[in-house]
């Protein structure tokens, strides 16, 4: 629903493409270290809110502030036994190490197959999905060459493979260049 209105909005105002969405978000997600997640019980934010008392919630520097976390927290009933913010690479490492118990992370981020951490379900949708489209420009609107180029990818990045990909991109060992990790998406390249 949202979809089509910003699809019909950026049309009219900027003549602006929708070509579809690319198959995966980057939104704000919470997540954990798989053991200790299995070892609460913790699958949803639901599961979450109720061992929340306990645990310890490290953020971004701006998610606490933002309308995702008061929306989150509302509709879970979320509150934590200490919050810390961090910029993000050292909010991944204190999930990883164990000196917080839950991080706000972003969806896409090839860091939570890295470590091995878990996105909770959110079964009340109180996050926005933030969803990867294709927008093309009112000077190629009109180019069926390159809008035929683009069509296959649509609807065929799956979150994991897009984890992947960014991960490609962001580690000191074996790194890949942004232009690796894009053919490595590459339906064809499959």
């Amino acid at each position: 629903m949202l979809r089509a209105a910003l699809t019909r909005a950026l049309a009219r105002r900027d003549g602006v493409l929708v070509l579809g969405p690319l198959g995966f978000e980057n939104a704000y997600a919470l997540a954990m270290r798989r053991s200790r997640a299995e070892a609460l019980g913790v699958r949803t934010l639901d599961d979450l809110g109720r061992a929340a008392p306990a645990l310890r919630l490290g953020s971004d520097i701006e998610f606490l502030s933002r309308p995702e976390w008061r929306s989150v927290a509302a509709a879970y009933g979320l509150r934590f036994a200490a919050t810390r913010s961090f910029s993000p690479t050292f909010m991944y490492r204190a999930v990883a190490d164990g000196s917080v118990d839950v991080i706000s992370a972003f969806s896409s981020d090839g860091r939570i197959a890295a470590l091995d951490l878990v996105t909770l379900a959110d079964p009340r949708r109180a996050l926005p999905s933030y969803e990867a489209l294709l927008l093309v420009s009112p000077r190629r609107v009109h180019d069926p060459r390159f809008l035929a180029a683009l069509r296959p990818l649509v609807g065929k990045i799956p979150i994991d493979r897009m984890r992947q990909a960014n991960l490609m991109v962001d580690r000191d060992a074996e790194k890949k260049s942004p232009a690796e990790a894009a053919r490595w998406l590459l339906p064809a390249g499959r």
